[in-house]
């Protein structure tokens, strides 16, 4: 009798013990689940914190969404592979018009806009560069530079972004290293958030250098909001062109023929036959600080799709 007593005792005393062990297992589980849940919630939440506080960042990312939510947009009958058309003002950015702003397509000349950026943001102005037989072996004639010519830097851009000379962009990223500069640009891209952007060369004859409407409007954005002599450059129809040593060099003549008309201040073309016709205007409107960026990639006829856009505007 004693024996089964003792052994119901045992019996009794295992399974307190098991039941006890199983509940303090399950509050540890439970716990550890709680705490894998919060630290990944916070990490979730720190990271999208820090992308929304970096400063370059912010506010740059365009809302263009092709789904059923899209806001309604003009109606333009638009032939060109990709066409955006933005408002920026100091309340933030207004979708005005948009056809596959986000695809990825070669910009031709617009890539000399992040080649300017570069210079900008990293060269002496007043610096002196000489014209090499590299430069001169560069496609295009725009811009009549001639081997051994001496330029400031300030002229090379004023070169490079109204005749949308080739040599002019090459010889300012020879003064770095092509090697180099290049990769300041793609640098400057990723800091810019400019997701679908890469650059090959620094002139953009080679199809290898893509980007989108949409990262284009922020590029364009940025060196508007940042750079007077940018904006300067840009808005001039024609400008005599001085040596360093005074000597008169040639009256450059922008390529941007709508420059005066329905409030453009300023824009950039490009063509090759990988891109197409390329063209960004910067129109301004009644407020000192709201203006409108559009853009055309892939266009047959470049200004005449600009054209439609501007119209579909109407006055600002």
């Amino acid at each position: 009798m004693s024996f089964n007593v003792a052994k119901f005792a045992l019996f009794l005393f295992t399974f307190v013990v098991f039941l006890l062990t199983s509940f303090v297992g399950l509050q540890w589980f439970s716990n550890r689940v709680v705490l894998v849940a919060n630290a990944e919630k916070n990490v979730f939440t720190a990271s999208l914190k820090s992308d929304f506080d970096n400063t370059e960042n912010k506010n740059l990312s365009l809302p263009i969404d092709n789904g059923e939510s899209s806001p309604k947009l003009p109606t333009v009958e638009i032939s060109a592979q990709s066409a955006l058309s933005m408002e920026f003002d100091g309340d933030g950015i207004k979708l005005l018009l948009q056809k596959d702003a986000q695809k990825i397509l070669p910009i031709a000349s617009l890539t000399k806009l992040m080649t300017a950026l570069v210079v900008l943001e990293n060269y002496n102005l007043s610096e002196k560069i000489t014209i090499s037989q590299l430069a001169m072996d560069q496609e295009g004639e725009q811009g009549d530079l001639k081997l051994g010519q001496v330029f400031s830097v300030k002229g090379l851009l004023y070169v490079m972004l109204m005749e949308s000379s080739n040599r002019a962009s090459f010889s300012l990223a020879e003064r770095l290293g092509r090697g180099s500069f290049i990769k300041l640009m793609n640098d400057r891209a990723v800091a810019l958030g400019l997701n679908n952007t890469q650059f090959q060369d620094v002139s953009g004859l080679s199809s290898a250098s893509y980007s989108t409407a949409s990262d284009l409007a922020i590029l364009t954005n940025y060196l508007f909001k940042n750079y007077p002599l940018f904006r300067e450059i840009i808005s001039k129809k024609e400008y005599n062109l001085f040596l360093p040593d005074g000597l008169f060099h040639h009256r450059l003549i922008n390529t941007n023929k709508f420059l005066g008309q329905s409030n453009i201040v300023g824009g950039k073309t490009g063509f090759t036959e990988a891109a197409g016709g390329c063209f960004m205007t910067i129109q301004q409107n009644q407020s000192e600080d709201s203006y409108r960026i559009n853009i055309v990639l892939g266009a047959e006829d470049r200004f005449s799709e600009m054209q439609k856009i501007i119209d579909s505007q109407g006055n600002n």
